[in-house]
């Protein structure tokens, strides 16, 4: 009887350690394919954008980054200090936020009147703003040129009554994310917002922003 129970025991304990073990490759390999597919998007969003600098005779022609994207990159976001650069996506639906941040269609573009307004997620792309400082150097590329701004201010608002101000003379770039950065869970109405103020200089052309940019050109990659 002892012997038999021994025999069953040393069962049980073999099949719950194939299924631990097959739990586990099965959680690496849904891992591996997130960061895999995360690099492939990253590529086809830089391509995507290349193809959107170098097509100035076609203003209006959006690149999408994949045939069936509903959305398609718009910018690109420098912040040399803190290592980031980053495709700005257009919209700022969940399935833009989801590849990159995302340039609100509520607010203005950098080159026209008005306050832009970029948003991501506060445990991905925008999981930066947190360590950013009064001053801090922001740039902008779009296809257009390129516009740099210096940190100015720090606020957490509520996003069910917080509206920005209509103002087309206030040319800032706002940066906005869900607001506490180490919440447990998504979906609260808090968002902290990074406000920028642009730089007075000569406009950059776009195709030589590289080269005129501190810090850029190192091959970085938004994560």
């Amino acid at each position: 009887m002892k012997d038999c129970f021994q025999k069953h025991l040393r069962i049980l304990s073999t099949v719950v350690i194939v299924i631990l073990f097959s739990l586990s490759l099965w959680q690496l390999a849904s891992a591996g394919w997130i960061q895999g597919k995360a690099m492939v998007a990253q590529q086809l969003l830089n391509h995507s954008w290349q193809l959107t600098i170098d097509d100035q005779a076609n203003t209006h022609n959006s690149h999408r980054p994949w045939p069936w994207a509903d959305t398609w990159p718009v910018a690109k976001l420098r912040v040399p200090q803190h290592g980031i650069e980053q495709i700005v996506l257009a919209g700022d639906s969940g399935s833009s936020l989801a590849f990159g941040p995302g340039l609100s269609f509520a607010g203005a573009t950098p080159d026209s009147g008005g306050i832009t307004m970029i948003s991501g997620h506060r445990d991905t792309h925008f999981n930066f703003l947190k360590d950013l400082k009064i001053n801090d150097r922001i740039y902008l590329q779009t296809r257009a040129g390129g516009v740099q701004y210096h940190v100015e201010s720090f606020q957490i608002v509520d996003s069910e009554t917080f509206r920005l101000p209509n103002d087309s003379d206030d040319r800032s770039l706002v940066l906005v994310t869900c607001y506490p950065f180490e919440a447990a869970t998504a979906g609260g109405s808090l968002r902290y917002l990074v406000r920028a103020s642009p730089i007075a200089q000569p406009p950059i052309p776009a195709k030589n922003i590289d080269q005129r940019l501190p810090g850029t050109g190192s091959g970085l990659t938004a994560e």
